[in-house]
């Protein structure tokens, strides 16, 4: 799943432990920036990690 594509879409993100949460994605994290952490994305004031998501939707 390549996170920097959803970066400034709004998006609807279910994460693996049944969250959702829905937003303006934005403040993209590649692996590298964010160590130790995997990638990530942000929604509001919300980190979202790469490894807890379980699925994205882009949303109009």
């Amino acid at each position: 799943m390549d996170l920097w594509e959803y970066s400034g879409k709004n998006i609807r993100v279910e994460m693996d432990d049944g969250q959702v949460f829905e937003g303006k994605a934005y403040d993209y994290m590649s692996a590298d920036d964010n160590e130790p952490y995997p990638e990530s994305i942000t929604i509001d004031s919300t980190e979202l990690f790469v490894n807890e998501i379980k699925k994205i939707t882009i949303v109009d």
